[in-house]
């Protein structure tokens, strides 16, 4: 008992030793105009057999025509998975501090061409149906090392808004207590000369 307790501390600390260099370190961007679209699509097939595990459904929803960023699309996928993983958790209790949540639960990707602002963004949605967050909890899911996990380093969040940013994006989340939350990435999308061949 006692070598799997420390297995799984140092586990932990590892984890908290490769989020925190995460965040800390220099974020160097490899920018390719890349199709939103596409980007999520592979991210819900990579991302899907751990959801089916969790019993979440995941749905997509992306335009018929291409929405293109200018994007590391390593980083980006790092970004929106982390906030697929903490929706997933949110939904089956995973590690939050009081919770005996039954696995389950929708989460719905969404990208759209930012709506009343006119082009130049487009909006990309990560919305859960778990249980939501508190109100005083919803300004502080972005500082570093907040958390309600019992093991969560409280970075995953501050790397994702921080990778947007350097994208030249912003992030913004939406929450109603018993009835889930939504994060939504806004990014910057190049004008109407796209072309295929522009696509990553």
């Amino acid at each position: 008992r006692r070598t799997d307790s420390l297995s799984r501390e140092t586990q932990r600390l590892r984890d908290i030793l490769e989020d925190f260099l995460r965040f800390a370190g220099r974020v160097k961007l490899e920018l390719q105009p890349t199709d939103v679209g596409n980007l999520v699509s592979e991210l819900v097939d990579f991302f899907g057999p751990q959801a089916q595990a969790a019993s979440v459904r995941v749905r997509v929803q992306v335009p018929p025509t291409p929405i293109v960023t200018q994007a590391d699309a390593g980083l980006l996928k790092q970004a929106v998975l982390n906030l697929m993983i903490n929706a997933t958790q949110a939904m089956s209790g995973g590690g939050e501090r009081g919770t005996d949540a039954t696995p389950g639960g929708e989460l719905i990707i969404r990208v759209e061409a930012a709506r009343g602002r006119g082009e130049g963004e487009c909006d990309l949605h990560v919305i859960d149906t778990g249980p939501g967050i508190a109100p005083d909890r919803l300004d502080k899911v972005f500082q570093p090392y907040f958390t309600t996990k019992k093991a969560g380093t409280g970075l995953g969040l501050p790397t994702t808004r921080r990778i947007v940013e350097e994208h030249g994006g912003t992030i913004r989340v939406h929450s109603e207590p018993g009835r889930g939350t939504d994060f939504v990435i806004t990014l910057p999308v190049r004008g109407p000369e796209r072309r295929d061949d522009d696509i990553a």
